[in-house]
């Protein structure tokens, strides 16, 4: 049984892009204190936290997309398979760059340059969480179909504004969509 997923339960997006942002930032902070306080158990709790969050926003992330750009099947497929290796190609570069500066003359020092590598992908990490609030919602129906809203969600939600819903089937055209409130 899945516990939090797009197409099952709550059948929406922006939940789990934004909480899967969030535990991955919190883990990398949280996991860069751990590899300087020298706790084993916190290093993998929190490597395990990161992953969590990659992998809840990998499905929803996709969805996300095909539901705004029905007509764009191929292209936002495309993107979504290009966008995970290169995302990890440009987080492992800053991370071994600066494990390669920090860590000193032969590695004398590792433990503090692996320390500053995951220093070097918080600003990321939490870049990631403030872009997701800006992020709009799918949702998935049941009967086929999405429904998305074209503003920001949780700015929405927390102004207390109309949150106007256009519903959007897969292979429509961008000019054929219905409003619902």
């Amino acid at each position: 049984m899945a516990m939090f997923s797009s197409n099952v339960w709550p059948r929406q997006t922006f939940p789990a892009l934004f909480l899967g942002s969030i535990t991955s930032a919190v883990g990398m902070t949280v996991l860069a204190w751990g590899v300087q306080a020298g706790r084993t158990n916190i290093i993998y709790g929190m490597m395990a936290l990161v992953g969590h969050g990659v992998g809840m926003r990998m499905n929803p992330a996709s969805m996300h997309g095909l539901a705004y750009f029905p007509a764009m099947t191929a292209q936002i497929t495309c993107l979504a398979s290009f966008a995970v290796p290169f995302g990890g190609l440009l987080g492992l570069t800053i991370m071994s760059t600066v494990f390669t500066n920090k860590s000193g003359v032969g590695q004398a020092d590792a433990k503090d340059g692996v320390m500053w590598a995951f220093i070097a992908m918080m600003p990321v990490m939490w870049l990631s969480v403030l872009i997701t609030t800006f992020l709009g919602n799918v949702w998935v129906l049941k009967e086929g179909g999405h429904e998305v809203v074209n503003c920001s969600y949780l700015w929405g939600l927390i102004f207390g504004r109309d949150i106007v819903r256009e519903r959007r089937d897969r292979g429509e055209e961008a000019g054929d969509v219905e409003l619902t409130v």
